[in-house]
């Protein structure tokens, strides 16, 4: 397909150029020119290899591409099996690549670059022949949302919150919504970087994709309206409370099912959008980066180097021993009630990220059946425009907050140092000792293995209790200082399951396919 009418050798699409391009004797050729060449009409199908992974089985379909030696779903450094030639239905519309690799490879160092404690191996192992071009596909759809909707809002002044209602008159058509035509990508994947204007999109050509791979649609564009309607009556809202400008929040009093009964969608195509997409094994189990080809949206993968990470936190934990060592002296029961306060606050940490990886590896969303909370999106929507409107004021609050929470600290720990109570002590550690146990212990279906260091430090902590209730070395010091280092052990213990956790959700499992037609599995 495409070859060169001067030397024979097969002509790629060049992004830069935006025609096709020889590479050995550079001749070009623009998309119309090698249209009439093939003497192809629009619509018709073309033809495209088919290349499977014989490591998790993933198909992806190239045309006029070079050998494959790495599979972009699972990582693997295996050159993909040729299957067969075959036919594939064309899409109505193509958004050629505007962004070359070389200019990928440049944003993800710099997004690596502004990454604390990334893991070096990313910036070791990562060079740019590892993003590979792929035509992702989507389904297109036009809706309206036509009706009238009552909102409610509301404003403090003093003690007192005052509410109002209006009723406004939602009339808007949206073109152009996408949503991913792929069974195994993620939707909330595919949103990062499924963005791109109009303007872009072109009458498809397979010129556009000479050089490059592209997936294939395997899902029923009907799946997607209930999606598309939902957008509609989103946008709708956005846009008609960005108009009130009357410095209220607002949200619709009608619930979401009544919202979607406003909107109608319809089905207008298939498009394809270009993404640069990387995949790297790692310790069993798989990193992507994603990058929209022509906005040059991004969204990667990036796991935190442990040791590093561990550097950085032991020097930061040095100077803050020592400044607050210069000007608290603490009992050695605060101390030990303040490792117990730690303690407990690192296993709620814990328990977040591993319920978010959880959740995340569990999720079982039938094709299409989803349809997100209209109401929530359009609350976080009219949240972000007031932070974007008041920026520097926002920075600023969040300045000031960080210094007034490190200054409230450091009072209360030199009021708390003072306190010759051992009532007041017994009782903080008997409650954060049971609410040890109860987050340690009400997190079991959520974890794959014992947390050896949550439960290390519900035994120290246990023991601690003993001490200030039995007192069996009668006050002695350092038997609380011992069990207080026993705590603060358990808790450096804690967070570093927090970080390989992290890890975890920074990363997705290996897929495996065995009916696949097109999509990565990036769950």
């Amino acid at each position: 397909m495409y070859s060169c009418p001067g030397c024979g050798s097969q002509m790629t699409f060049d992004i830069a150029g935006q025609q096709l391009k020889c590479g050995r004797c550079e001749r070009t050729m623009s998309i119309i020119e090698a249209d009439e060449l093939e003497a192809r009409q629009a619509g018709s199908s073309f033809s495209a290899d088919v290349l499977s992974c014989p490591t998790c089985g993933a198909q992806i379909h190239a045309v006029n591409a070079a050998a494959a030696a790495f599979c972009s779903y699972c990582g693997s450094s295996v050159m993909l099996e040729q299957k067969k030639k075959t036919e594939v239905e064309a899409p109505e519309k193509v958004a050629p690549f505007q962004i070359t690799r070389e200019q990928c490879f440049e944003k993800y160092q710099d997004m690596l670059k502004h990454s604390f404690c990334v893991d070096h191996t990313l910036k070791r192992d990562i060079k740019p022949e590892s993003f590979r071009g792929i035509y992702v596909p989507y389904h297109t759809y036009n809706a309206w949302v036509k009706g009238t909707v009552e909102l409610e809002g509301n404003e403090t002044k003093g003690n007192t919150t005052y509410y109002y209602k209006t009723e406004v008159e939602l009339n808007h058509q949206y073109e152009g919504i996408l949503h991913d035509a792929s069974k195994e990508m993620p939707d909330e994947l595919s949103e990062k970087i499924s963005h791109v204007e109009q303007k872009d999109f072109m009458p498809f050509s397979p010129a556009y994709l000479s050089g490059f791979y592209a997936d294939v649609a395997d899902t029923s564009p009907n799946a997607y309206i209930p999606y598309a309607r939902s957008e509609a009556v989103r946008k709708g809202l956005e846009d008609t409370m960005a108009d009130l400008n009357d410095g209220l929040t607002y949200q619709p009093t009608a619930s979401q099912k009544q919202l979607l009964k406003l909107a109608k969608a319809e089905y207008t195509g298939d498009t394809l959008v270009p993404v640069w997409f990387m995949s790297m094994k790692s310790k069993g189990r798989v990193l992507y980066a994603v990058q929209n080809g022509v906005t040059g949206d991004m969204w990667a993968d990036r796991p935190l180097d442990i040791p590093r990470f561990a550097l950085v936190t032991a020097v930061l934990a040095v100077l803050l021993f020592v400044i607050f060592n210069m000007f608290l002296t603490l009992r050695p029961e605060m101390a030990m009630v303040v490792a117990m306060l730690l303690a407990v606050g690192a296993q709620f940490a814990v328990n977040g990220r591993r319920r978010t990886v959880f959740n995340r590896e569990n999720r079982k969303e039938a094709a299409g059946k989803k349809v997100d909370d209209i109401l929530e999106q359009v609350k976080q929507t009219t949240k972000l425009a007031k932070k974007a409107e008041n920026g520097s004021m926002y920075a600023t609050l969040g300045s000031l907050g960080v210094i007034g929470a490190g200054v409230a600290l450091a009072v209360g720990m030199y009021l708390m140092s003072s306190i010759g109570n051992i009532k007041v002590y017994k009782i903080a550690a008997l409650v954060l000792t049971a609410a040890m146990a109860a987050v340690t212990l009400g997190s079991g279906k959520k974890r794959s293995s014992l947390p050896w260091g949550s439960i290390a430090a519900l035994i120290a902590m246990a023991i601690g209790c003993v001490l200030l209730i039995l007192d069996p070395f009668h006050s002695d010091d350092r038997a609380y200082y011992l069990v207080t280092v026993g705590i603060m052990a358990a808790v450096i213990w804690e967070c570093i399951d927090l970080l390989r956790v992290y890890n975890r959700s920074c990363s997705n499992p290996l897929p495996q396919f065995t009916s696949h037609t097109g999509g990565e599995d990036l769950a």
